[in-house]
Formats: structure tokens, C-alpha cells, sequence
């Protein structure tokens, strides 16, 4: 792998974490507006929505969307819009029979989740499946044809919709809960059509001809990745219905808030994901190297992803119940429980393996690891249920079987490359992130909130700003070479 390619890989993830950053920025924006404006009751019944739509979800995608990042790599140019063609079609069918049943089935959903008020919601929110399922593999698309600045301006372009479609109606209109879907509606029907322009936009100039890639190979790539989805359905939702069916709207819309991994972890290994799937699938398919060509790209990605999330992931962690209120309001203070035990899984998701399974044909693998997860974690958690009936012993449990599942996904991963657990993971700058932030976290914490007294914005700004300049000068003497990591971006804004 030269640096020049190297370079250019980090350039295209760049764009990827941009349009992943300002996603991120607009949807907590909105959480943080309809959290203040709506009562706890009805922002959780808001919540269940999307809790619903996300769970089935999984099930109507048949883990169609990761062949775009699979197959397009592998067909030549001229085959590209037949095939984008042939996978939207899917999703078409799809999305149309997942509306058609979430309207159909919505009052036996709120009987199920013990709400009442979440009948009416699913029906008028019944219409986002046929609109967003269409949209789906857009961003590796364009990540296959190295176009990844046009998913900054789509995340962008999307979310200013949805922000003028969900949260303007709540603060001018005082809307409801209701109000605040139907908006979610509208600014769907707004993505579709310009997600739907960018599929083709990137190869708008080849001729169409028919795609070798048949049905048949698509649904033979797809249909383990659908039954990993199918247990991964059971794995995201799990406690989230142990929750909202034996706790309540109050203490769902607690959790909710509360019960997320960082998401700037998601971003920068999301944005990894997407650029390094196509590749990893090409070089698989020609047969290249796996430890001259392959690993080497996998553990720069892996070192540079820890450098950029481990600092982030210590510094939240101390400062979990700071940012819940802040972001949320007071209400939700005891929403920092919960968030501070997601975290600790963010120190184990700093690499997507998932592009790289997938270009081995290990499917079959990463479906099987699931399905273990799933059962062992519903069997856990019903017990607790029985046992504690703690929402927060909930949480652990989800973070206990998500590590389980990870590290069994590396050990797969470093018997691909025939090496050790420990030869795969770059211990020594793990040792130079953690001890040196431990310390200043801990001496940062005491000297604001203990001796100073901030609090709120104020008391993170602060610290956050002095930990980084701090943790800056020690990784000049630990040699993390923070500047390796920019280099190619700086490069690019030159050109």
C-alpha cells in the first residue's frame, strides 16, 4: 500500500466523518429541542417509533444494502447502472411491503409495547419505509467511485430537511409528537428524491448495459448477512423492549437518551467501513497478498482509529451526567448512568470488521456469532429481569455480550492473517492513550468541579479544551504522531 494511496484513503474518509459529523450534529440538535419541548411520556412514545422502524428494518433489507459495497467493485463500469438499478428495484418491493404492514399491524405494535398512543404514530409514520428503503447504499456507491465529498453534501443537504420538517413545527407551532412525524414524513420524501438522483451520478456517463450479476448471486451473498441481521435485530432491540414493556415511557425516554455509544466513534469508524468494503472486496476478488497488501491497510486504519477514539471515549466517560444535562436538560441527569456504561463497548468498536468478513466470505461466521449473541443475551436479561429488575443491569449485560461478540469477530480476523490476538491490536498506543488521560482526567475533573465549581457548558468546555492541549504535549513525548493523521487532509485542502 503506497502513501500516496494511503493518503487518498484517508481523504475519502475524511469526507465520509464530515457527513457523519454534521448527521450527528443535526440529530442531536433535534433531540435536544423535542426533549424540551414535548413531556417525557410523549418523547418516549416519539422514540418507540423509531424503535420500531429500526428493529424491522433489519428484517425488510434482507442485508441487501452491503451488496452495493461487494459487487460493484467487482463489475466493470458499463454493468454498474444495471446492477444499482437491480438492487434499488429490491428495496423498492421491500420498503413498499414493510409500510404497507407497519400500518396494517400498528395497534398490535402498542398493544405488544403496552402504548396505547404509539397506534396512531405507526400509522402516519407508515409511508418512511417506502421512501427511505430506496435511498439505501448511496453512501457506498459513492465511496466505490471515490466521489465520498458528495455524501458530506447529501448527510448535510438530508438533515437541514429534517430539522425544518420535524423540530421548526414543535417551537413555532407548539406541535406534538404527532406534528413532529408527520414532519419526519415529509423530509423523507425529500431525501428520496435527491438520494435517488445521486445513485446514478457518479457513473451518469456509462452506457447501461445488462449486469452478469443475477438475483440469485445477490440473494446468495445476502441472505447470511440477513440472518446475522435477523439475530442482530433481537441483539439492538432486546433492551430496548426489556425496558420500554417492565419500566415504562418515563424511564424509556431516560434511557434512550442516555443509552448510546459515542457517536463520534461511530463516525470515524463508520466512515473507515465505507471507504475500506469496495477495497477490501477488489483485493480479495484479484487475489492480492493478504499480509503485504491487506493487513498492512487494516492496522494503519486500526492504530489511527484508536489514536483519534480513545482520548474522546475516557473524556465522556468522566463527564457522562455533565453531557446528558447539558444536551437534555436536568430531567434527564440520570440518563449520564446509562451512557456511561455504553461507552465502555466504544473501546472495543475502533475497527469495522465487517467489509473485511464479508470480502473473505466469512458470512456464514459473522451470522452464527450473532445468533449466539442474541440468545445468550435475551437469556440474560430476562433473568435479570427476574432477578435485580434493573433497567441499568440491562445496559451491562447488552455491553457484556457486544464485547464477547467483537472479540470473537478479531480472533476470526487474526487466524485470516495467521497472526496473534495481540500481534492485531497495537498495544503500546493503547498504554501511551490510557495512563496519560487517566491522569489528566482525574486532575482536570478535581481541579473544576471540586475546587473551581463549574458546571453545565461551562465546566466542559473548560476541560475539555485543557485536556487536549495537555494531552497534545504529552503525545509529542509518547511519539503518537497525532500529525500523521492530518497530513493528507492538509494536503488536500492545498491542492
Amino acid at each position: 500500500m503506497t502513501n500516496d494511496t494511503d493518503s487518498n484513503n484517508t481523504q475519502q474518509a475524511f469526507w465520509v466523518g464530515i457527513g457523519s459529523l454534521f448527521s450527528f450534529g443535526f440529530t442531536i440538535v433535534s433531540s435536544m429541542i423535542l426533549s424540551r419541548y414535548f413531556e417525557k411520556g410523549d418523547y418516549g412514545t416519539y422514540k418507540q417509533v423509531f424503535y420500531v422502524y429500526h428493529t424491522l428494518l433489519t428484517v425488510f433489507t434482507l442485508g441487501i444494502p452491503k451488496a452495493f459495497s461487494y459487487f460493484l467493485p467487482r463489475v466493470p463500469l458499463n454493468e454498474a447502472k444495471s446492477l444499482i438499478s437491480r438492487l434499488t428495484n429490491l428495496f423498492y418491493i421491500l420498503g413498499g411491503t414493510f409500510s404497507v404492514l407497519l400500518f396494517v399491524l400498528s395497534e398490535q405494535i402498542a398493544l405488544f409495547l403496552k402504548n396505547p398512543d404509539l397506534g396512531l404514530a405507526l400509522r402516519i409514520f407508515s409511508p418512511v419505509p417506502i421512501l427511505m428503503l430506496p435511498t439505501m447504499g448511496l453512501e457506498s456507491i459513492l465511496a466505490t467511485y471515490r466521489k465520498t465529498q458528495f455524501i458530506t453534501i447529501y448527510t448535510i443537504t438530508t438533515r437541514i430537511f429534517l430539522l425544518l420538517c420535524v423540530a421548526l413545527p414543535v417551537i413555532v407551532f407548539k406541535g406534538t409528537y404527532v406534528h413532529a412525524i408527520i414532519g419526519f414524513v415529509i423530509s423523507s420524501a425529500l431525501t428520496f428524491l435527491f438520494a435517488i438522483y445521486l445513485k446514478n451520478y457518479p457513473i451518469r456517463s456509462e452506457v447501461k448495459d445488462k449486469t452478469r450479476i443475477t438475483y440469485k448471486e445477490i440473494f446468495r451473498f445476502s441472505i447470511p448477512l440477513f440472518y446475522a441481521s435477523f439475530w442482530g435485530i433481537i441483539i439492538g432491540s432486546a433492551d430496548q423492549f426489556f425496558i420500554s414493556r417492565f419500566f415504562g415511557n418515563e424511564v424509556f425516554a431516560e434511557f434512550s437518551n442516555g443509552s448510546l455509544e459515542l457517536p463520534f466513534v461511530g463516525m470515524v469508524v463508520g466512515a473507515g467501513a465505507t471507504v475500506l468494503s469496495p477495497i477490501f472486496s477488489k483485493q480479495v476478488h484479484e487475489k492480492a497478498d493478504v499480509k503485504t497488501v491487506i493487513l498492512p491497510l487494516w492496522t494503519s486504519v486500526f492504530e489511527k482509529t484508536i489514536k483519534v477514539i480513545y482520548p474522546l471515549v475516557l473524556f465522556f466517560w468522566f463527564f457522562a451526567d455533565t453531557v446528558m444535562v447539558v444536551l437534555y436538560g436536568p430531567q434527564y441527569e440520570s440518563s449520564g448512568g446509562y451512557f456511561r456504561i455504553k461507552l465502555i463497548v466504544n473501546f472495543f468498536t475502533v475497527i469495522s470488521y465487517v467489509g473485511l468478513i464479508m470480502a473473505i466470505n466469512a458470512n456464514k461466521f459473522y451470522a452464527n456469532v450473532h445468533l449466539l449473541h442474541a440468545i445468550i443475551l435475551v437469556l440474560l436479561e430476562y433473568v435479570s429481569i427476574l432477578v435485580v429488575n434493573s433497567p441499568y443491569l440491562i445496559t451491562v449485560i447488552s455491553v457484556i455480550c457486544r464485547i464477547g461478540n467483537i472479540l470473537a469477530m478479531l480472533i476470526y480476523i487474526s487466524k485470516y492473517f495467521k497472526l496473534k490476538l495481540n500481534d492485531l491490536v497495537p498495544l503500546v498506543s493503547i498504554y501511551k492513550i490510557i495512563i496519560p488521560s487517566l491522569i489528566l482526567l482525574l486532575l482536570i475533573k478535581y481541579l473544576f468541579i471540586d475546587v473551581i465549581h463549574f458546571d453545565g457548558l461551562l465546566l466542559l468546555i473548560s476541560c475539555f479544551t485543557l485536556y487536549v492541549i495537555f494531552f497534545y504535549v504529552i503525545s509529542l513525548y509518547t511519539k503518537l504522531d497525532y500529525l500523521l493523521i492530518i497530513k493528507p487532509l492538509i494536503v488536500r485542502f492545498k491542492k
